[in-house]
C-alpha cells in the first residue's frame, strides 16, 4: 500500500473516530479504504455502463431521466446527535 495525505474536514474526522470506537472498523485508514471502494465501485461501474452503450450506439440517458440514488446520511445530522 503507498501512503496518500488528504484534506478533510474535522466533521468527517469525528465521525471516523466514532465508527472506530464503535468497532466498525478497526481503524480510520480503513474506514476510509472501504468508503473509497465503495466510492470508486459505483462511479466505475456509472462510466463501464456509459462506455458499454457507447459502444452499442445506443443512446445515454440524460441525467434528469435517471432514477434517484437513495438518500444519503447527512454527516452534520448525525454529529448533532453526537452532542446530546
Amino acid at each position: 500500500m503507498q501512503v496518500v495525505t488528504v484534506n478533510i474536514p474535522s466533521v468527517y474526522l469525528d465521525a471516523l473516530a466514532k465508527l472506530t470506537e464503535q468497532g466498525l472498523f478497526p481503524s480510520r485508514s480503513e474506514a476510509v479504504r472501504v468508503a473509497l471502494h465503495d466510492f470508486l465501485k459505483v462511479e466505475l461501474s456509472m462510466v463501464n455502463t456509459l462506455l458499454d452503450l457507447n459502444d452499442k450506439d445506443q443512446p445515454v440517458v440524460p441525467r434528469a431521466e435517471r432514477p434517484a440514488p437513495p438518500k444519503k446520511i447527512d454527516m452534520r445530522t448525525i454529529r448533532a446527535g453526537w452532542a446530546r
